[in-house]
């Protein structure tokens, strides 16, 4: 009996010796690749990059003054509009980036042991065994942006109601015929008659106006208004200011108005593996902006050139692939997955002609590596991720 007991003891402490020496592992594997059944595996996916592309279209509206046929003759001046018109032109592009998952490259995480993972808002990996040292924040491009309304730009395009007199009062004599005691008398009355005034007429007076104001102006420069009570300082600018302004509004309908608008457009596109070119959208004078499906408009394409930061990476791992073939040697567990960074220049093109253009880290064109499976039987194994880009940023 006591000889059971000694040997039921030694049994219990070899098996607690062999638990507590069982090697920590941890194996990462594709998703796409998995086969077998995994009950309630950690699943994490590294970030691809989505393209953003700010777009501002100028709406330039020519509206001609309603006396434009008497500049020359009143005013002095052929510099005018003749023809309203409205021209839409490119203005300023922006390109930015945002992460999004990739599903392509979505990993489920195998370990024998409890590990602490941190992950983002957004889903990537931020670290393992530690605490990232990341803000939180949403990496996607929510600007807003506010248009001209259709009654805003109708209220611009009109003209201020000047007070021109458009008509003019007339007085005729007109000869009444009255029979007193049988004797016929022709007896003059006055009529009042409106007569509307011609464009001419309503032109020259409103060209009068306009030298009004300017002898007005410089009377008030010149400090020859109301003896000693001319405005000064604050006073003056304000009184000039206004005077500008309404000479501004009365040459306006001699010479027209411009009235430009901006229409903010913000376009979305994920790039594929390598140098790709895609239509993001049309454009023509006449409509401005168009959807890329759209029949009006020329196409104005997004362009994304690989810079090959990879090249070297990729041949190193090609030469490694083919070694284990020739040598029949076995790939070891993989740890975590992460990226390196891979650069590209992504330009807005129309005709050939670059609009823009930015140099981006395009994660999606990043090659997947793994951490060895061993770092992890290591006591203190931390690793933190650089959440957007899955790239490394601190290991030990």
């Amino acid at each position: 009996m006591k000889n059971s007991i000694i040997l039921f003891t030694a049994l219990a402490t070899l098996g607690m010796v062999s638990c507590s020496t069982q090697k920590k592992y941890i194996r990462v594997e594709n998703i796409n690749n998995v086969n077998s059944v995994k009950d309630n595996p950690i699943i994490y996916s590294l970030p691809m990059t989505a393209i953003t592309v700010k777009v501002t279209a100028v709406n330039e509206v020519s509206v001609r003054g309603p006396y434009y046929q008497y500049a020359s003759k009143y005013i002095g001046t052929d510099d005018i509009i003749t023809n309203n018109s409205s021209v839409w032109k490119l203005g300023n592009i922006e390109i930015s980036s945002y992460p999004v998952q990739d599903l392509s490259r979505t990993y489920i995480v195998e370990t024998n042991y409890p590990c602490a993972m941190n992950f983002s808002p957004e889903g990537f990996l931020e670290s393992v065994n530690t605490k990232p040292d990341f803000q939180e924040r949403n990496y996607r491009d929510d600007d807003t942006h506010s248009n001209l309304t259709s009654d805003d730009l109708n209220t611009r395009r009109r003209f201020q109601d000047i007070n021109v007199n458009r008509y003019e009062t007339v007085y005729d004599t007109v000869l009444h015929v009255v029979d007193a005691d049988s004797i016929f008398t022709a007896v003059p009355t006055t009529k009042k008659n409106l007569i509307r005034k011609s464009l001419d007429e309503q032109a020259q007076e409103l060209a009068n106006e306009i030298f009004l104001l300017r002898d007005d102006r410089n009377a008030l420069l010149k400090g020859e208004s109301d003896g000693n009570n001319a405005p000064t300082g604050d006073a003056l600018r304000y009184m000039v200011e206004q005077l500008n302004k309404l000479e501004e509004s009365y040459m306006s309908m001699f010479i027209g108005k411009k009235i430009k608008t901006e229409k903010t457009y913000i376009f979305t596109y994920t790039p594929q593996k390598g140098t790709s070119q895609d239509i993001l959208f049309k454009f023509s004078p006449e409509y401005g902006i168009t959807p890329k499906e759209s029949t009006k408009g020329s196409p104005i394409f997004v362009e994304i050139n690989d810079l090959g930061d990879n090249v070297a990476i990729n041949q190193y791992d090609d030469k490694q692939t083919m070694e284990r073939q020739r040598t029949g040697a076995s790939q070891s567990a993989n740890g975590f997955a992460y990226l390196t960074n891979a650069y590209a220049i992504v330009k807005i093109l129309q005709n050939n002609n670059s609009l823009s253009e930015k140099t981006l880290n395009i994660n999606q064109l990043g090659t997947v590596r793994y951490l060895p499976s061993s770092l992890m039987q290591k006591d203190g194994f931390k690793l933190i991720l650089y959440p957007q880009t899955g790239t490394i940023k601190s290991l030990n």
